[in-house]
């Protein structure tokens, strides 16, 4: 719910992106916290944003492990030469 006076939903839904990337200035900025605090649905929204875009920033850095990395690689190896896939091989 939002209180008299105050900005509505749909504005604020509609700038979330900018909010978040930090396009928006300080007031603006302003406005979009002073109605999360009264509206826990937008809330929600911009939390929800927020941790998704953090998640997808931290599986840029995270390291891939040894016997993903030598499977792919078998795998692209397999299709550049069009030989079947590992596991089709093994199949009887």
């Amino acid at each position: 719910m939002t209180e008299p006076n105050s900005v509505d939903c749909s504005t604020v839904l509609g700038g979330i992106s900018a909010y978040l990337d930090g396009e928006l200035d300080s007031t603006e900025c302003d406005v979009i916290e002073q109605h999360c605090q009264g509206c826990s649905s937008c809330a929600s929204v911009v939390k929800g944003l927020r941790d998704t875009i953090g998640l997808c920033r931290g599986a840029g850095v995270a390291p891939i492990p040894e016997s993903v990395l030598q499977r792919a690689k078998s795998r692209v190896s397999d299709l550049l030469t069009g030989l079947p896939l590992a596991e089709d091989r093994q199949k009887p």
